[in-house]
């Protein structure tokens, strides 16, 4: 059973502490950093202030009884350490008393713009660290999932939380590939585990759903094995490979460049995106040429007023394509085209 216990460590404590790395905050529940410097700006000022309260941080103790694993408070320790670090100035915030009794305006200063007294103040601001030691993965989702409730959480953050292989999703999420399909901001939300998620449902279940009331059960009670979690990898390898092969790819007719690039964008878009993961696993994993696979999905997502060629699939991209029977419709649809290209029906 999990064991609780409580530490007090202030400001400049954490701060030393993420700075070497004994603070850290890669469990695969924690959220993105998504505050903004404004949010981040009133948690500094509330430090100031003195009497405005810091709610508790939630950590796990490491086995080796060094560092401590935060799995609630990510956004206030790291806004700690940035500010600290001069990494933005302060914004939106309301006077602040100096010892004088004075008021003054600190909002576009950095801390080391702060007077020595101010800068005193937030680094012996006195934080209280609720820690447990023996504590299961699933005491710890429940344990976020409670002090989340003031906040909604998004599907996937839910999805995501009590899946059963949320190390290997969150491991996948790391590759390359999101780096040129998404933004910043889409990663934040998780946008990348998402469609690990549900890549390999369209790869390793019959007739799969894409929709959240399908997936959070399914990943829920499904362990990803090593080999799974390559095949998706390596089928990332590929798509990414053909994604460059398209974008590189130059005509003399600017028309027909611009398409180029237009086809490479719709690769990378997430309902394609998950579309193309079944055949360029097959691909991969019969060493088909990857120009040949490049040159295929070029021709296959060069349509003109829809994404692709195949009227089924247009058909099926659109409202309702995470529905059972539209998922099936477009990977019958893409891999039809792929079997005709590279001859592989037996």
């Amino acid at each position: 059973m999990a064991r609780k216990a409580n530490i007090s460590w202030t400001v400049k404590q954490l701060v030393k502490m993420i700075d070497k790395g004994t603070a850290h905050f890669d469990n695969a529940l924690q959220r993105g950093l998504v505050w903004k410097d404004d949010r981040k700006s009133l948690l500094i000022h509330s430090s100031l202030t003195e009497w405005m309260p810091i709610p508790p941080l939630y950590a796990v103790r490491d086995e080796d009884d060094v560092g401590y694993s935060f799995i609630d408070g990510k956004q206030r320790s790291n806004a700690f350490a940035q500010y600290i670090h001069n990494e933005f100035t302060l914004e939106g915030i309301p006077e602040v008393i100096d010892e004088e009794g004075n008021e003054i305006d600190l909002n576009g200063k950095t801390f080391d713009e702060l007077p020595e007294e101010m800068q005193d103040r937030i680094l012996s601001q006195s934080l209280t660290v609720y820690y447990f030691e023996d504590i299961t993965d699933d005491e710890i989702a429940e344990m976020m999932f409670r002090l989340n409730n003031g906040k909604a959480m998004s599907a996937i953050e839910i999805t995501r939380m009590t899946a059963q292989s949320k190390e290997k999703i969150h491991s996948i999420s790391q590759h390359n590939i999101f780096k040129s399909a998404l933004t910043e901001k889409a990663m934040a939300k998780y946008t990348n585990e998402d469609i690990v998620i549900k890549s390999y449902a369209v790869l390793f279940k019959q007739e799969p759903s894409l929709l959240t009331k399908d997936i959070r059960p399914l990943m829920k009670s499904v362990d990803i094995t090593d080999d799974q979690a390559k095949t998706i990898w390596t089928a990332y390898d590929t798509i990414l490979e053909a994604y460059k092969y398209i974008m590189e790819k130059e005509s003399p007719d600017h028309k027909e460049q611009k398409m180029y690039k237009k086809a490479a964008k719709r690769i990378l878009t997430r309902t394609h995106l998950i579309s193309i993961v079944p055949v360029a696993a097959d691909c991969c994993s019969h060493e088909y040429d990857i120009y040949k696979f490049s040159e295929w999905l070029l021709k296959f997502f060069s349509g003109g007023k829809h994404a692709t060629i195949d009227e089924t699939y247009n058909i099926n991209a659109g409202s309702g394509s995470a529905k059972s029977t539209a998922v099936k419709a477009k990977l019958n649809a893409i891999r039809s085209s792929y079997d005709a290209e590279f001859d592989t029906v037996e």
